[in-house]
């Protein structure tokens, strides 16, 4: 979502729209390169009472530092998107799951980006485990659905999920299909970034290594991701990279039930420049995943000139194209299947070329200038 909202404002600032464009609250830099580490704001003591009201960057006194996030999102954002909204002709929400500040936009039209329709999905299947806390989840979940369906148009990434998100609603005339774009400098890494990837994840030069890369909650199907790299190393020495979001206590068993502790290495924050370096030092990018609205993974493997293999779930056939072997179904014996399609060098080659190809077709700068057309007929 951050990366989304980056781009986004960066080329409808840059780009001769006719628009100006203004940011309500910090947009968070986890998809900038590293420029040093932040200090931990627990330690920072600031006279928040006369602080601007930056809901990302705000630090509540004492006890109240626990729900801070909480705070910021339900109270200081929604207080500041107010008072911002007085100034601006149409108010663009980035993401759905803040359909809450819709209410806030007073009498402007507002645009909101749907990048999945996981609410719903999660609404529609309780676990009944989870006690008062998804009670209280639920509660900010219905609230922002009901609050969603109020928008006055809908930007969505892919055909599947306008189809999806048109059901749910039950037309589609204010929903605009707007593809994301996939960041240049995933074209022009440097050709030495697999060797210093491998190094720094001490992982052999002759290994052949699977990539995840995302968060590992259930419905990326990490679960599988761990099965097949285990049948994989019945055959030769594979290795499983996972960028972005730490292993849950269910999947680390796994792990060691599978005996893959030293074959496994997590990355479980990184900036852009160690994406991209994972992108390099992997054979293949894996991405079963249960539901996505659109997968920007696949894309980034693509302009990396990794291979993909893929379940094809929701958006994610739609945004491959083609360029991507498509696994149906969720055994793991499939997915080693198609991996082994990768020891064929021109079958590799031509995934290859395909990516590139179909990278290409998704730029910011397209983002931007639809995005753009979206907001004109709501001035």
């Amino acid at each position: 979502m951050d990366k989304y909202a980056h781009r986004l404002h960066d080329w409808l600032e840059s780009s001769d729209f006719g628009l100006q464009v203004r940011l309500a609250a910090h947009i968070g830099s986890l998809t900038r390169d590293s420029v040093g580490r932040p200090s931990d704001p627990r330690r920072a003591f600031v006279r928040w009472w006369s602080q601007p009201v930056d809901p990302s960057r705000v630090i509540l006194p004492g006890p109240l530092h626990g729900p801070q996030q909480w705070a910021a999102r339900y109270y200081f954002y929604p207080w500041r998107v107010k008072r911002e909204a007085k100034r601006v002709d149409v108010v663009h929400v980035l993401d759905h799951s803040y359909a809450h500040m819709i209410e806030k936009a007073g009498r402007r039209p507002v645009v909101v980006t749907v990048h999945d329709l996981m609410p719903v999905v999660v609404l529609r299947s309780p676990t009944g485990g989870g006690g008062w806390r998804e009670g209280v989840r639920n509660r900010f979940l219905r609230q922002a659905l009901k609050a969603l369906r109020q928008a006055d148009a809908y930007i969505v990434g892919t055909q599947w999920l306008k189809q999806e998100l048109a059901t749910w609603l039950g037309n589609d005339k204010n929903i605009s299909v707007v593809p994301f774009g996939v960041d240049r400098a995933f074209y022009g890494e440097s050709t030495v970034a697999r060797e210093r990837g491998r190094r720094e994840w001490r992982i052999p030069e002759d290994a052949f290594v699977v990539l995840h890369v995302g968060s590992t909650v259930d419905r990326k199907n990490v679960p599988l991701v761990i099965q097949t790299v285990a049948r994989l190393r019945q055959q030769t020495d594979a290795y499983l990279l996972q960028v972005g979001g730490r292993f849950s206590d269910d999947q680390e068993q796994l792990i060691d039930r599978l005996e893959l502790r030293r074959a496994v290495r997590s990355v479980a924050s990184a900036d852009e420049t160690a994406l991209r370096r994972a992108y390099r030092a992997a054979d293949v990018l894996l991405f079963p995943s249960l539901y996505e609205g659109f997968g920007f993974p696949v894309l980034e493997a693509f302009a990396s000139g990794l291979p993909v293999v893929t379940s094809g779930a929701g958006g994610l056939k739609e945004v491959a194209g083609g360029a991507a072997v498509v696994v149906e179904g969720r055994d793991p014996a499939d997915y080693v299947h198609a991996l082994e399609r990768l020891d064929d060098p021109e079958d590799r080659e031509e995934l290859v070329q395909k990516g590139w190809t179909r990278a290409r077709e998704f730029t910011w700068q397209k983002t931007a200038a639809l995005t753009a057309e979206v907001y004109k007929p709501l001035f």
